[in-house]
């Protein structure tokens, strides 16, 4: 995970999800049943994506401070926290790690519990207009509900981020609902 570079989590835009491609034809969405995880890593709390890509190009190369894990791991990013007035959130850069061992200074652990997310498979460079689907589409139109875990990015170790159609995933918990 050397070159993670991310253009992510611009406080999400309502109308510009009304603007964006069809995402049926190019993201896949799946619903999956997951058991928890714990990652350790690096956060960032505001709302400026920069700042977010300045806290992987930090966090990049402390991985291997982390007990247990290797420098090409899978990497994750967690959004643990949003402010809908604000618009600011809690983002954590990070890699699953089985949390024993010190903790390295500057870093934090996270418990990602188990349960139902949808999965969205898109290429990396829809990051952003992919929130806004995600969130502005495709979960109103669902059968399903936000969820009360984490949301996340997930990172193969493969991952390169300069790699032209280069794919990734977004985790968003949801439960289903009645309707």
């Amino acid at each position: 995970m050397f070159f993670i570079i991310l253009l992510l989590l611009q406080t999400p835009d309502v109308s510009a999800a009304e603007d964006t491609p069809v995402f049926s034809e190019l993201v896949e969405v799946e619903i999956v049943t997951i058991e928890g995880f714990g990652v350790i890593g690096m956060d960032y709390t505001g709302s400026d994506a920069e700042e977010v890509m300045a806290l992987w190009e930090e966090f990049t190369p402390r991985i291997k401070e982390i007990p247990g894990v290797n420098m090409d791991d899978d990497a994750f990013g967690v959004l643990f926290g949003y402010d809908v007035i604000s618009g600011e959130y809690s983002y954590l850069a990070c890699v699953e790690s089985d949390m024993e061992g010190a903790l390295p200074e500057g870093m934090m652990e996270l418990s990602v519990a188990g349960g139902e997310y949808a999965v969205f498979t898109f290429p990396f460079t829809l990051l952003g207009e992919i929130y806004n689907y995600a969130y502005y589409e495709w979960l109103p139109e669902s059968t399903h509900s936000h969820g009360d875990s984490y949301d996340f990015e997930y990172y193969p170790a493969e991952f390169i981020p300069s790699e032209e159609h280069v794919l990734m995933q977004l985790f968003i918990s949801v439960e289903q609902t009645a309707r």
